[in-house]
This record gives C-alpha cells, sequence and structure tokens, in this order.
C-alpha cells in the first residue's frame, strides 16, 4: 500500500467508525445516550464524551481479513469495548443478534460479499469519507441536536 492510500483509508475509517457510533446510539427522550452493544445486549448511558471510548464499531467480518466489508455498514455495529476487544468480538453472540437486527437473507449476503474481492482506491476512499462526514454532520444536527454531541 503507498502512503496516499493508507492516510485515505485512515481518515475513512475514523469517520466510517464515527458514523457506526452515532447510528446506533439511541436518544432517549431525557436527552440521554443510550448505547446497546450488539453481542452481549448490554445498555450503557454515555453522559460525556470521554464515555464514547467504552462504544466501539465493531465488524463481525474481520477488517484485516476481509476488505470487501470493512467498511459495510450491516458487517459493523456498535459494540461494548469488553465483547470487541476482551472478546475478540463475542461472534456467537454477534451473530445472533446480527441476523435478528438485519435478516437471515441480509446475513447470507454479507457472507457472500465477504470472499468478494476488493481493492480500493484514493478517490473512492476520498468519496466514501466525504459521504460519512456529512452523514455525521446530519446526525448530529437532526438526531443529537439536544445533547451534548451537538455542542
Amino acid at each position: 500500500m503507498n502512503k496516499g492510500l493508507d492516510a485515505a483509508e485512515r481518515r475513512l475509517r475514523k469517520n466510517f467508525n464515527k458514523f457506526i457510533q452515532l447510528r446506533d446510539a439511541i436518544v432517549c427522550v431525557s436527552g440521554e445516550i443510550l448505547v446497546k452493544c450488539i453481542a452481549c445486549g448490554k445498555s450503557k448511558i454515555l453522559d460525556n464524551t470521554y464515555m464514547w471510548r467504552i462504544w466501539h464499531a465493531s465488524h463481525y467480518w474481520l477488517e484485516n481479513k476481509y476488505a470487501s466489508v470493512r467498511f459495510d455498514e450491516e458487517n459493523v455495529n456498535g459494540c461494548c469495548y469488553n465483547c470487541n476487544k476482551n472478546l475478540s468480538g463475542n461472534l456467537a453472540n454477534y451473530e445472533i443478534n446480527l441476523i435478528d437486527k438485519i435478516g437471515n437473507e441480509n446475513f447470507q449476503r454479507l457472507n457472500f460479499r465477504r470472499n468478494q474481492i476488493k481493492k480500493f482506491d484514493v478517490i473512492e476512499l476520498g468519496q466514501m469519507n466525504k459521504h460519512y462526514i456529512k452523514a455525521n454532520k446530519h446526525l448530529k444536527k437532526t438526531k443529537f441536536k439536544d445533547t451534548y454531541i451537538n455542542n
């Protein structure tokens, strides 16, 4: 990989992962931000920006082994630190809950997509990055408008 491609992928990874975190967080009527782990199902209130460190964008199919689904929104979901890091994704439970979330048919398609060959170029990564920057801004202005996230 070249330096330009590496840098583009790092930028996209940061914005894509933030999108997953924001997408999967729930804003309660009280304005509190609740997160529920895709693997273990435990919920937690994130009451400040520091708490977001325990809320990860977790890949069902590992990003370093399956490039074709590295930035696939069905493959990446909100997950607690413990399941993602300490339990290597807690994949048995992740799979059950992922099928519940996206349905068996979409899960089978995801399994098929993971084996496809995908090589990203700098232009494609840049376009995807712009998309996720825009999507994150939109989520902050709409879903998180009355929370500390938008401040």
